[in-house]
């Protein structure tokens, strides 16, 4: 598995992905098939985060509020 820094820039980047995409959807497309195409993508993009939050729940590894990831058993340590 990748180390957390890792999974949390990977994260980001999927993120901002996201982010993007839905600003093209509300302003960019001009035909239907553009915007289901877009919606694919963007579809996509979401379902890869949520893979990522199941496999990160797999490893013992938890998101804080802050948007932190950490190790379940880190915080017993502490």
């Amino acid at each position: 598995m990748m180390d957390i820094d890792t999974v949390n820039r990977l994260r980001s980047e999927i993120k901002n992905l996201i982010k993007v995409k839905s600003e093209h959807i509300v302003h960019g497309v001009d035909t239907m098939e553009k915007l289901q195409y877009s919606r694919g993508q963007l579809s996509s993009l979401e379902e890869l985060l949520q893979v990522i939050q199941y496999l990160l729940k797999n490893e013992d590894i938890e998101d804080d509020d802050l948007g932190e990831t950490r190790r379940v058993s880190d915080s017993f340590e502490s």
